[in-house]
């Protein structure tokens, strides 16, 4: 089996919103869903010089991929923020997530960002949350902090 990563491009915005869905779908926010903004979002992340969709393929196919965004804020170096991270449910046990993870930090050194945060807030089941933690401490991440939230009143049906 051959992995590979890189940068996403436009050309893999319609993959990865057939995917999004399906994941959408796991989380438990009850978030609506529009494949248009989507599609906004994923073009402007590609677009964009401080932001980029980082994919890993298995075999040729996109199998996984984190959305990043350096955050120029009032500092020398840039904070990084991982937006998205995802895989695909029958790849999640095995190498794909550790190099995706690997491609974050390098993207984020690369920027000569000072940090890079993420936050496990997707509302998967118990088990998938634990192993995203579980990933990102193996890869030097601790908890800085809770992440709080306020629900403002969206639903299922837009």
């Amino acid at each position: 089996m051959l992995i590979t990563s890189r940068a996403g491009t436009v050309g893999d915005i319609d993959f990865i919103l057939d995917r999004a869905e399906d994941m959408n779908a796991e989380s438990d926010w009850n978030l609506s869903w529009s494949r248009d903004v989507g599609r906004q979002y994923l073009t402007s992340l590609v677009e964009n010089d401080t932001s980029d969709i980082l994919i890993v393929e298995r075999d040729h196919v996109l199998v996984a991929g984190a959305f990043v965004a350096a955050s120029y804020e009032f500092h020398l170096q840039p904070l990084c923020y991982v937006c998205k991270f995802w895989v695909v449910k029958e790849h999640r046990r095995g190498d794909v997530s550790n190099i995706l993870v690997k491609d974050i930090l390098q993207w984020a050194k690369v920027r000569n960002c000072s940090h890079v945060f993420t936050t496990a807030t997707a509302g998967l089941n118990k088990v998938e949350q634990m192993l995203f933690v579980r990933l990102m401490k193996s890869h030097g991440f601790d908890n800085v902090g809770p992440t709080l939230a306020a629900d403002l009143g969206g639903s299922a049906n837009g």
